[in-house]
């Protein structure tokens, strides 16, 4: 018996989102990439952007038509070892419709990077964003963060270790969308996805959401699929409690019919944000 009484082969099964949808997720991260090349080939996008000396550490960036639009910044998941932001712009064309620019980021994977490496990664994106922000012609007062999956995760963390930081910056992010996150990395450290990972105790323990709030300030809206595992479910609604009882504004809900890797297809999703 492990992590809260599951044995080896159910706690496997719970933290493999694919177990879901009968174990090939191959079609959706092909829509993933085929819908993102086509809003790159369509719409107006600065691809490859460095925001440090690493090939990896890129960010596209779509900006909204005219200036002084709010920025939407999403960070994509893959359990912190697979896809970049080269799939994950499938929500793009919602967004600038919604008059919001929008960037998509890209961090170093494992086993190339540590969950810390990667979560100071995203930090110093968002730093050059606001940076930046005259430049690329947004308003680093209105920002939405945006997470899925492990995605979600890096952005929980982002917001737990280095708010301070971003507004030193002049940026303010006013909400933080969680789709379909991981919030406690003890689970994670005790299936096959640690393979790559390599989680040691003091990084379960330092790089759990659920162990680092952050300070009140942003709205958050904590979401996941009705279709996704019973534990993704579950930290979610957890997450998000303990955040209304740490004194933010927060959401919670399940969104019904999709699951783990079709929540990101939908609109509604991401539309959330304040304007």
């Amino acid at each position: 018996m492990l992590y809260r009484g599951f044995t080896q082969e159910e706690l496997d099964q719970e933290y493999s989102p694919r177990s879901m949808i009968g174990g090939d997720l191959t079609p959706y991260v092909d829509s993933w990439a085929a819908l993102s090349a086509q809003h790159r080939a369509h719409m107006e996008c600065h691809e490859n952007l460095a925001y440090g000396d690493s090939p990896s550490q890129v960010l596209d960036f779509f900006p909204a038509k005219g200036t002084g639009a709010p920025l939407h910044v999403f960070i994509h998941g893959g359990y912190w070892q697979a896809i970049s932001q080269r799939e994950s712009a499938m929500m793009a064309p919602a967004l600038i419709e919604a008059e919001q620019s929008f960037a998509t980021l890209n961090y170093t994977l494992a086993p190339n990077a540590r969950i810390g490496d990667m979560i100071e990664e995203c930090r110093t994106a968002i730093l050059w964003l606001a940076a930046n922000a005259p430049r690329l012609g947004y308003d680093p007062s209105r920002v939405t963060l945006s997470g899925h999956s492990a995605g979600a995760h890096l952005a929980s963390m982002v917001m737990a270790t280095s708010a301070d930081a971003l507004a030193r910056a002049g940026l303010r992010v006013r909400e933080v969308i969680l789709i379909s996150g991981v919030y406690d990395l003890e689970p994670i450290s005790l299936t096959p996805v640690n393979d790559p990972l390599q989680l040691t105790p003091v990084e379960v323990h330092d790089l759990s959401p659920i162990r680092r709030l952050p300070a009140p300030g942003p709205r958050y809206r904590v979401t996941v699929g009705e279709r996704d595992t019973p534990e993704f479910i579950r930290q979610s609604r957890h997450y998000a409690e303990l955040l209304r009882k740490a004194g933010h504004s927060v959401s919670f809900d399940l969104q019904n019919g999709v699951h783990h890797f079709d929540i990101v297809m939908h609109p509604g999703t991401f539309l959330a944000a304040t304007k």
